[in-house]
């Protein structure tokens, strides 16, 4: 029976990380175990299982070894970020520039204050390099085959829906190499994500 229930927490817990759960398929047994239970977003737990003072070490490290452009840049993020302004920021540079570097740099920062960061990246390949990466599509449940109306499958209620809105920020790594209507379809889930606590945000950009 320990087998049983503890492979059982082991598949709900790849579930989770990957927006589902056993409770989606039929007539499969669910582990009845606190850790995994609906009362506790494994989400946002994952987001913030960070080491806190290995994370500063990391961060020290990295700061320093930014150039005076991606301080700049670094700068002009984490501002909005802890004033909670809000808003979008392009970085563009070719490959080699260090895009990825800065972007590791600002998610140890965010997450040394034990703040969220969602690192996603537009292809797998690019997600791997970021700290806790994840590709858009499986992050956001973004539609493969999208239209002008398409809207991600975000439930407003739901763990991922709660792990958004404790966000500080998202960086989307590779954006240009996904049509505009996938920048569409998150922002219009966000606004309904974030409009289920306070109307007032439906009309904030992202």
């Amino acid at each position: 029976m320990y087998i049983a229930i503890s492979t059982l927490f082991e598949i709900e817990q790849v579930l989770l990380r990957n927006n589902s759960t056993l409770k989606n398929y039929k007539n499969m047994p669910i582990p009845y175990v606190d850790s995994v239970s609906s009362s506790n977003n494994r989400l946002i737990t994952e987001e913030l299982y960070y080491d806190i003072l290995v994370m500063k070490t990391e961060f020290d490290h990295m700061f320093l070894a930014l150039t005076n452009e991606q301080r700049h840049i670094f700068l002009d993020i984490m501002g909005a970020v802890k004033e909670n302004k809000g808003g979008v920021f392009f970085v563009y540079g070719y490959r080699g520039t260090g895009k990825t570097f800065l972007w590791n740099t600002i998610s140890a920062a965010i997450r040394c204050d034990g703040h969220i960061v969602l690192n996603v990246a537009s292809s797998g390949i690019a997600s791997l390099l970021l700290l806790g990466g994840r590709t858009t599509h499986s992050r956001f449940i973004i539609p493969f085959e999208l239209k002008k109306d398409s809207v991600c499958k975000i439930s407003r209620d739901g763990d991922l829906a709660r792990l958004l809105r404790k966000t500080s920020l998202i960086i989307w790594d590779e954006a240009p190499m996904v049509h505009k209507h996938a920048f569409e379809a998150l922002d219009q889930s966000l606004k309904d994500v974030f409009r289920f606590e306070n109307s007032s945000n439906s009309d904030i950009l992202f």
